[in-house]
């Protein structure tokens, strides 16, 4: 899995008031292509959260119903 940390490059292009023009245009539609390719990233991670816990929830059942046998 690659991670661009366009936040960063974000910031940094803007830092830099030699930023040409056209530079801050392709890294804004670059990033606009991610941020839009990713979904619903947020409604996405709550639902990863709950299986997670689901899981964890199902395994310390399990365990403990081990120890009573």
């Amino acid at each position: 899995m690659t991670l661009v940390a366009y936040g960063t490059a974000i910031n940094t292009a803007l830092a830099n008031a030699r930023t040409k023009l056209e530079d801050l245009k392709v890294l804004r539609d670059h990033a606009y292509s991610i941020l839009e390719a990713q979904g619903d990233l947020k409604g996405a991670l709550g639902k990863l959260e709950k299986e997670i816990k689901s899981r964890e929830s199902a395994l310390t059942k399990k365990a403990a119903k081990k120890k009573t046998k």
